[in-house]
């Protein structure tokens, strides 16, 4: 497995609440303290049915697009930077969280990876962001959500795969 980059986690900054008057540009760095400072609040659940945030394989797995969507709702001014890159809002921000390779990416190359999710009444698939060494915003990782299984994907070149079917939750 390819390793992780390790994190240092600041302090949140007062930023992220825009009612303090600071301009301040939207920033793959901003989407993950504010994630982690969504987790830490609880604002985002891990582990639950409807989460956008699992533990699985000892790792972090940011569904996307969802935790992205999240994100935009929540940062409506990203949608000014987006329209100038003619890309949804999300798109915008999982480009940008994309380039801090904090990620794991699969054998192939691909950044997304897909989770088998196994329920009392139906199966379904995740798709996201598998990520390594979170235990600065957890303290200690939570533990893996028994209902999820990651799948490993046998070789193929990126250009065999569709990624338009990589993002679909």
């Amino acid at each position: 497995s390819v390793p992780a980059k390790k994190i240092q986690w600041r302090p949140v900054p007062n930023y992220l609440d825009e009612s303090n008057g600071i301009s301040t540009q939207m920033s793959a760095d901003h989407f993950v303290t504010w994630l982690q400072q969504a987790i830490a609040s609880r604002r985002l659940v891990i582990n639950d049915a409807k989460a956008l945030v699992h533990i699985v394989a000892d790792a972090v797995y940011l569904v996307s697009p969802g935790v992205f969507q999240r994100y935009a709702q929540e940062h409506t001014q990203i949608a000014d930077y987006a329209k100038r890159e003619e890309m949804a809002d999300w798109q915008w921000a999982q480009k940008r969280f994309e380039k801090l390779h904090l990620h794991r990416k699969q054998a192939n190359g691909l950044n997304i990876w897909t989770c088998e999710v196994t329920g009392p009444r139906k199966s379904r698939r995740l798709h996201g962001y598998l990520l390594e060494r979170w235990q600065g915003v957890f303290g200690e990782l939570p533990p893996n959500n028994p209902y999820l299984t990651l799948q490993e994907v046998a070789f193929q070149s990126p250009m065999q795969v569709d990624a338009s079917k990589t993002l679909d939750v």
